[in-house]
């Protein structure tokens, strides 16, 4: 990696210090805003443009989020009436956590694909069919009892952590940002969510990358509710970046850490879907064949009994990814019951 055009701040954050507004390039900045997750904390990054100042992402919803997503604006020269607008890569908490107080505050539009609107629960009703449609999907995956009921007694905290915040404005593949005269672009990279974009600054060649492409750790992808048939292929096809950038593009990605290594860091997520598919294979041939068995089997960066329950979650629904890109190329079978069961498929 060209470490002149990197930056790490994880070490500072763990020391407690906190970074505001690093600037990446002139009229780029990041924040780190912490979360509660062993990532510790999410990019926030702001684009100054002729009226003001553009977010991209917003972090988790809490006060000291907030604080030091403000901190990171004065750290930049800006206020909150100079921040125009938000688009945001993705609704996930860590990334769109903060809209409420956005819009409560500010003037600014927010923007997304919109393949992410469906994702949003603007009211109780679509709450309740999204934490029931992940309780029908976990018993699909054969998840036992005892581990459903842990869902429910987690159900305010899945709820608290939903979107809730309808967007502005839509973006699609190859849109101009509004008020960015042309600078930035967004590209839609579906796999993460269905809608996830990616947006490049053509004046800089600056990629913000969200969570399609991270550093060090591989973007989970997961075969749940509202998130396609083979989500898997999806982003696997979203990795080709090629028409939009190239070697000396430097990466802002929603964790970790900036990068200049995009064509490297490419080829391993690919190589690491593949070693993935040929491991659950011979799950599924030594007899596993529940999603909840195969997950099971599989190596994670803990043991699966020690992850946390939102941990597993992600994991089975990784698994699931992988089974049906899997059955889709013809490697793999499953009877389609109350419970799905999977097997190798059977040469004729």
């Amino acid at each position: 990696m060209n470490t002149t055009r990197s930056a790490n701040p994880n070490a500072t954050l763990r020391e407690g210090v906190g970074v505001s507004a690093t600037a990446f390039a002139s009229g780029i900045w990041g924040t780190a805003l912490p979360f509660p997750s062993p990532l510790e904390y999410s990019f926030g990054y702001l684009v100054q443009v002729e009226k003001g100042c553009v977010a991209v992402d917003l972090g988790w919803n809490s006060d000291v989020a907030w604080s030091t997503f403000t901190a990171g604006l004065n750290r930049a020269g800006q206020t909150l009436d100079d921040l125009i607008g938000v688009v945001v890569t993705h609704v996930h908490p860590d990334h769109y956590g903060l809209a409420r107080r956005i819009r409560d505050h500010t003037g600014a539009w927010l923007a997304m694909h919109s393949a992410e609107v469906p994702q949003i629960a603007a009211d109780a009703a679509a709450m309740d069919r999204r934490v029931g449609d992940m309780t029908s999907w976990l018993a699909r995956c054969g998840v036992p009892g005892s581990v459903l009921t842990e869902i429910h007694s987690e159900e305010a905290e899945i709820q608290a952590s939903t979107a809730t915040v309808l967007p502005d404005v839509l973006l699609a593949d190859g849109d101009q940002v509004p008020d960015t005269q042309g600078a930035l672009v967004a590209r839609h990279t579906p796999g993460h969510t269905p809608g996830h974009l990616c947006f490049h600054e053509r004046e800089r060649n600056i990629a913000f990358t969200g969570d399609h492409i991270l550093p060090r750790v591989t973007p989970n992808v997961s075969r749940r509710p509202g998130n396609g048939d083979d989500p898997l292929a999806d982003y696997l096809r979203s990795l080709d970046l090629s028409e939009w950038v190239d070697e000396k593009t430097l990466v802002l990605p929603g964790h970790e850490w900036a990068f200049d290594t995009l064509q490297h860091r490419t080829e391993v997520l690919v190589q690491h879907s593949l070693e993935r598919g040929h491991e659950i294979e011979k799950a599924v041939a030594a007899g596993a064949s529940t999603v909840w068995e195969i997950t099971k089997t599989l190596r994670w960066a803990r043991p699966f009994d020690q992850l946390a329950s939102r941990g597993r979650r992600q994991a089975i629904g990784e698994t699931h990814a992988q089974l049906y890109w899997l059955r889709n190329q013809g490697r793999l079978e499953v009877k389609d019951e109350l419970v799905e069961y999977w097997s190798v498929v059977t040469p004729k």
